[in-house]
């Protein structure tokens, strides 16, 4: 995990995503046999991963990640978190396309 966050500080993203995802793996194939802290260690892989992916622009796999996050262990920062990044998520607004427009 610290090797995923030091390559986040050096903005080098998608090592980080690497790592975190790396982490979260591992811990998944042993879930049946997690423990409070490896329950919290996997929340924050899964935090860790979504603010990557945040800062890719990759906004819909962000909020994916943050909400697993706050659903393994629902803090305040990963609540936060997840409302940020759903915040992110552009819906577009309702267009009319392919009606034809009317003319005078």
């Amino acid at each position: 995990m610290e090797r995923g966050i030091q390559y986040y500080e050096w903005n080098m993203i998608e090592k980080a995503v690497l790592e975190f995802k790396h982490v979260i793996q591992n811990l998944n194939s042993k879930s049946n046999k997690l423990n409070h802290s490896k329950i919290k260690l996997l929340s924050r892989a899964h935090h860790n991963l979504a603010v990557a992916y945040a800062k890719k622009t990759w906004y819909k796999d962000a909020v994916i990640e943050a909400r697993k996050a706050f659903d393994l262990f629902p803090t305040d920062d990963n609540r936060k978190v997840y409302e940020l990044i759903k915040k992110k998520l552009v819906i577009p607004p309702n267009t009319d396309r392919g009606k034809k427009e009317s003319t005078r």
